[in-house]
């Protein structure tokens, strides 16, 4: 494809602007772009990573919008609302809102899980609950791999645990 300005060169910046409906393509040699101050798209630094980021970033942005407009069943609260405010309605906010959640907790915490301190009471509780948690993710990886032997050990190990734990609750009362 030859550049558009000087119809002598061979192409090899193309660049799309698009506003609104309207879509402008242009391609140009690298002599011309330079002239035309389009020199730093002759510099190819862009990253792979950029543009999935570009591409994930957007498709989060529709799915937002699209999600804005549902509203927790139980307080009414939208996410948009929630994304203004910082806050959410109710407790059954995190359930309804969670595809939206996980992403941003993961992306100010590192995880969804705390992993802070635990007041002395609750340790136990809490640590018994993490531990359940990362056997049943461990479970469910077993049988997506397909390796049942494994997902049944777990599964087991899953129920002697929780078994372990009303007995223990038992003998305390």
């Amino acid at each position: 494809m030859l550049c558009q300005v000087c119809k002598k060169r061979e192409a090899t910046i193309h660049f799309t602007n698009v506003v609104g409906k309207n879509v402008e393509k242009i391609h140009l040699c690298s002599h011309c772009a330079g002239e035309k101050g389009f020199d730093y798209l002759k510099k190819s630094n862009f990253a792979m990573e950029d543009l999935l980021a570009g591409l994930l970033g957007a498709a989060a942005k529709a799915a937002e919008s699209k999600k804005g407009r549902n509203r927790c069943p139980n307080c009414g609260t939208s996410y948009v609302s929630f994304k203004k405010a910082g806050k959410l309605g109710c407790s059954q906010c995190y359930d309804f809102f969670e595809a939206q959640l996980v992403p941003i907790l993961r992306s100010i915490h590192g995880d969804t899980r705390h992993l802070g301190k635990v007041p002395g009471r609750f340790r136990e509780k809490v640590s018994f609950k993490r531990r359940i948690s990362e056997l049943q993710d461990e479970l469910n990886r077993a049988v997506e791999i397909e390796r049942y032997e494994k997902a049944a050990e777990l599964r087991d190990e899953i129920k002697r645990i929780k078994e372990s734990r009303v007995e223990g609750k038992q003998c305390q009362d």
